[in-house]
């Protein structure tokens, strides 16, 4: 009950932080269309604004559609529990938050080191609802495709949490003639990482101690 009443409070305050950033039409201020995902098992929820991401079931582009963490091997154990896609994404430039977990031994040692996809071995910190989060950054680049990526990762009621922060695309150069990308990395970035507002955590988790 405690968390259902979190989880509605996040539905009134994410929509209100994400309102002064570009929507589909490019606009501010558009009335919030609130939703929330909430996994039991996992014990978190996530309160979002359809306005500015939709949830998908997959995800595609030139780089395939990844395990559990994008820089997790592809049979890592672990589970994906959802990405929402920023909603004016295309083939030039797409942005996701992806929510993975995994409670393998072997995943939660290695859970909040930088992996191989990281472009640096610097780390930071941040607190999500609670819950401290080891941060660093990595990408790839192949034939004209990219993927950058700023990751999230913290262990938590004896569970791996892996947030990815992913933008990916083509370079806008190749098309002739050249094409834009419906909105900047910097500013693309910047929607996701807001959309982080919107996260909760249960304080027991089912099946956890």
């Amino acid at each position: 009950m405690e968390n259902t009443r979190r989880i509605a409070a996040l539905l009134l305050v994410a929509p209100l932080t994400l309102a002064g950033c570009d929507n589909t039409t490019g606009e501010t201020g558009t009335e919030a269309s609130p939703n929330a995902f909430h996994s039991d098992e996992y014990g978190i929820g996530l309160a979002y604004d359809n306005h500015q991401a939709h949830a998908v079931t997959e995800t595609s582009g030139y780089f395939g559609d990844p395990a559990w963490r994008l820089d997790a091997e592809t049979d890592a154990p672990g589970d994906r529990l959802l990405v929402l896609r920023l909603n004016d994404s295309d083939e030039i430039l797409t942005g996701e938050l992806r929510l993975g977990v995994s409670r393998d031994p072997g995943q939660l040692e290695r859970c909040t080191r930088p992996g191989p996809l990281a472009t640096s071995s610097k780390t930071g910190t941040t607190e999500l609802d609670g819950a401290l989060f080891t941060t660093y950054r990595g990408g790839d680049a192949a034939m004209n495709h990219f993927q950058n990526l700023r990751a999230y990762r913290a262990v938590h009621h004896g569970t791996c949490y892996a947030i990815d922060l992913v933008l990916q695309g083509t370079n806008p150069e190749v098309y002739d003639p050249p094409r834009e990308a419906p909105f900047s990395r910097e500013e693309g970035f910047a929607r996701l990482e807001a959309l982080l507002q919107g996260l909760a955590f249960d304080e027991k988790p089912r099946g956890r101690s």
